[in-house]
């Protein structure tokens, strides 16, 4: 009795251990940037380092802090990037953009989402 409880013990912690923390990209409920013209985001923060079309059409633009303009924003102690943001924006088929996702969270973030 005494090794069947161990065992559905060390069972209990094996099974617990893996359990993955991480989370997928966060959603961004408000900022200046949804529901406007992707060039307004470009114009402001520099051009995506990515994109890929989806198959409705729309398309995911992907920035990161430590490329294009958003290296301004990112620049930190000793010249380097503490902090690194990264961000998916979708645009429909006229380039507004209708979703933001932060995919690596940062405090710069909230400064490039106003």
């Amino acid at each position: 009795m005494k090794e069947m409880l161990s065992f559905l013990i060390l069972s209990v912690l094996f099974l617990s251990g893996c359990v993955s923390t991480l989370e997928g990209p966060q959603p961004v409920g408000k900022s200046l940037y949804l529901n406007k013209r992707l060039m307004k985001f470009v114009m402001d923060n520099g051009p995506a380092y990515r994109e890929q079309r989806l198959s409705n059409g729309h398309v995911l633009h992907y920035w990161r802090s430590d490329t294009g303009r958003l290296i301004a924003i990112a620049a930190g102690r000793d010249d380097q990037y503490p902090d690194l943001c990264e961000l998916a924006l979708e645009t429909d088929k006229k380039n507004i953009i209708r979703r933001i996702n932060i995919i690596k969270d940062s405090p710069i973030c909230i400064g490039v989402l106003k």
